[in-house]
């Protein structure tokens, strides 16, 4: 038992806050060896599941409490169970790995549309093997850490020889080519009056804050302004005096705008990604498709509320079901909301269909945790798997340019009034593993 919890804390200390890549090979092998030498796998698969989701989702029981904290990470364990039936009906590591890898990807899609949040692969955006994720996607990089991690508990010479080839050729790993061209962006984090559950109770003061900090920090000229997921919490359509001041401020710098903007279309909100022409006029609407389980959608309500009495304050929102992007000096750039980040799918069609991405997010809710840290870590990822440089831009932080091979290259510090001004790298590169994928589909 106490293997097993150190196996899950070493392997949760490979994702941020802590971030140190390797110790989630060492947390990985520690716990198949215990598979390999305990009486006990399914159990065992079941304590390691919870723990390391417990520690690394720790965030998300902040504002909601200790309860649906705990039922999140029970919840990602019952796919560990899986691993430790196939151990003990067939005692294969190599096996078990590999129903581990499935069970990230159907964790990741199943249930609620998925969530994978805590899958390896996101746990490695420092790893000299980063780059595989061009050639084989999130599911490459996870398997390579696990084929290194089976290989470690070995303590063979052949298998310290094959674990330094691989590191080595990891080594190798070709980057992504640049692109030519880009867009100055201004991308402005214009913070919230107060964090938690309660940030959008004053949404006025939000869209105010965004509005004034952009005059602050508005120096030059700039291809586009990007305002952060809800930043306008107010439909312009149906509030004359929010819609005149962001023609105002649109005409005022003779600049675009593309913001986060909730809309109501017959009655139901949506959450969406907005441009502004210069002239104040919306250009372009992108409604959010992957919506957030549980936050802006709930599912089994009525054991939701009574779980959790904050399930009542959710509404259901509207999802999208169009790809949309916006145009900013003719070239195409693809917003991504949010919790969208880690979903494959959405992900990789809006990076087919532009030349950079923009991501939106709001951490306001889970503001002074791990959450904004671990969010940009899975964003450095995706800039590599599809070959595409990212602005993401938040309420609160941390805000970020990331080239397309996943650098970051400026960043906010969390919970100020700040903003980013610089380059957007485009590129019509496709990845190999966005090719192999658009072939066979």
């Amino acid at each position: 038992m106490v293997i097993t919890l150190f196996a899950a804390f070493l392997a949760s200390a490979a994702f941020e806050p802590i971030g140190l890549w390797f110790l989630a090979i060492f947390g990985f092998a520690l716990y198949f060896r215990k598979l390999a030498d305990g009486d006990r796998p399914v159990l065992n698969s079941f304590i390691f599941g919870f723990t390391l989701n417990a520690i690394v989702l720790h965030w998300s029981g902040k504002y909601v409490g200790v309860l649906p904290w705990l039922l999140l990470a029970l919840l990602q364990s019952l796919f560990y169970l899986p691993i430790g039936l196939i151990y003990r009906r067939t005692s294969s590591l190599w096996l078990s790995a590999l129903v581990l890898l499935l069970m990230e990807e159907l964790r990741a899609r199943f249930p609620f549309g998925g969530f994978g949040w805590t899958r390896i692969a996101f746990s490695q955006v420092e790893s000299p093997a980063l780059p595989i994720v061009a050639i084989g996607g999130v599911l490459a990089l996870s398997a390579f850490t696990l084929v290194i991690a089976i290989l470690l508990t070995r303590f063979g010479a052949k298998s310290l020889i094959a674990i330094a080839a691989l590191c080595i050729a990891a080594l190798f790993l070709p980057e992504n080519p640049q692109g030519s061209g880009s867009v100055r962006l201004l991308a402005v984090q214009g913070n919230t009056p107060e964090v938690g559950l309660e940030f959008n109770s004053r949404a006025k003061a939000v869209f105010n804050l965004h509005r004034d900090a952009t005059r602050e920090f508005a120096k030059e000229p700039y291809d586009a302004i990007i305002w952060p997921e809800n930043a306008i919490d107010i439909d312009p359509r149906k509030n004359p005096e929010v819609a005149a001041d962001i023609t105002a401020l649109t005409n005022e710098l003779q600049t675009p705008l593309i913001a986060g903007v909730v809309q109501r279309e017959n009655g139901s909100p949506e959450n969406a990604s907005i441009m502004y022409s210069k002239a104040g006029q919306m250009q372009s609407v992108y409604i959010k498709r992957g919506l957030t389980p549980f936050g802006e959608f709930m599912p089994l309500r009525k054991i939701a509320e009574f779980v959790s009495p904050i399930a009542k304050m959710v509404v259901d929102f509207v999802p999208g079901d169009k790809l949309v992007t916006h145009a900013i000096n003719g070239e195409k750039l693809g917003p991504i909301i949010c919790y969208e980040i880690i979903i494959d799918s959405l992900v990789r069609d809006m990076a087919n269909s532009s030349k950079a991405l923009i991501v939106q997010t709001n951490s306001a809710t889970f503001a002074n945790t791990p959450e904004s840290a671990q969010q940009l870590a899975i964003t450095r990822i995706r800039a590599v798997e599809h070959s595409r440089a990212i602005l993401s831009v938040s309420t609160i932080g941390i805000s970020a340019f990331i080239d397309n091979n996943g650098r970051v290259l400026s960043e906010t510090a969390e919970n100020k009034r700040a903003s980013l001004v610089g380059n957007l790298q485009l590129n019509t590169n496709k990845t190999f593993i966005d090719r192999l994928i658009q072939w066979i589909s």
